[in-house]
């Protein structure tokens, strides 16, 4: 991984779309499960990290009512903050539209994006204890163990309130 370059965030060309959608099948396969329910990101609108004129990242969301979900949230790796520009990003999409909230959803396992939504400014919203064994009915190859061999159990939906 090398240092941050100056990292924007664009809505994706054609050619943009198809790596956002080749990195997001890598993360999630064909369809991604939040708070009890298949999405499938290929249908949403994305928006791209670009460090010079390279590809670093995406982030495919959806509003409904007053809320921003940002679905799945990927990055590349190459370079650094793309992951943070990203949810900077989808904070200035949801507050431009006058949206009261973002949220997403982790599995328990994921220590490190529990740990980067908090740093970010997200809180804890809610833990679905043992929410997997619904989203695993709804897509049976979400693994029984993750990061660390933990469990995968229980979703944790953080929240960044766009106003007071």
């Amino acid at each position: 991984m090398t240092r941050s370059p100056d990292i924007r965030i664009a809505d994706p060309d054609d050619a943009l779309m198809a790596q956002a959608h080749d990195l997001l099948r890598q993360h999630w396969g064909d369809s991604v499960v939040s708070l009890g329910r298949a999405v499938d990101p290929y249908t949403l609108p994305v928006r791209v990290a670009l460090a010079g004129d390279d590809f670093a990242g995406c982030a495919a969301y959806l509003i409904e009512d007053d809320e921003l979900e940002v679905v799945a949230l990927a990055a590349t790796g190459a370079v650094r903050g793309a992951g943070r520009a990203l949810m900077a990003d989808m904070f200035d999409v949801a507050r431009g539209v006058g949206l009261r909230r973002v949220k997403l959803v982790t599995t328990n396992d994921n220590l490190r994006a529990i740990g980067f939504y908090q740093i970010i400014g997200m809180r804890i919203a809610r833990v679905g204890i043992n929410a997997i064994d619904a989203a695993r009915r709804l897509k049976p190859q979400i693994p029984m163990t993750g990061e660390n061999g933990i469990p995968i159990r229980d979703e944790i939906e953080f929240e960044y309130l766009t106003r007071s």
